[in-house]
């Protein structure tokens, strides 16, 4: 099992909200790569609700991890596309949520459209066991 270091490093500016600058992974290890998971139900709706469609997205990714037999303590990093910053809120307090000891590294980028035009969240991950 890969020893998973979260750090906020000398010299770097202090995290804009609740994630990590840098995560290190040491010892041998297996990857999980999480495509961007979209709020989109199986049924081929989307909620119109930020809050709705962060949980949509989060159930998406969590089955993904659960598939592979890893949870959200196994993630090192997240990337999340946002097509508003009024989705922010939402997603920012889910995410914190998932993550209550030391959160792993982030970036949160505010995009024109995804390719869904009814969804304003994306979410990818990366997760070691």
């Amino acid at each position: 099992m890969p020893t998973i270091t979260f750090a906020n490093p000398p010299g770097m500016p202090t995290p804009a909200a609740r994630y990590s600058m840098t995560a290190e992974v040491a010892g041998p290890a297996r990857w999980v790569l999480i495509s961007g998971q979209l709020p989109v139900a199986s049924d081929g709706s989307v909620p119109v609700d930020y809050g709705a469609q962060a949980d949509l997205v989060i159930a998406h990714v969590a089955a993904a991890l659960a598939h592979h037999g890893l949870g959200w303590g196994n993630v090192v990093k997240l990337t999340t596309y946002l097509t508003t910053r009024a989705a922010r809120a939402a997603w920012q307090e889910r995410r914190d949520a998932l993550f209550p000891g030391t959160p792993p590294a982030s970036t949160q980028v505010l995009v024109a459209g995804l390719a869904d035009a009814r969804c304003a969240i994306e979410v990818e991950a990366i997760a070691v066991a």
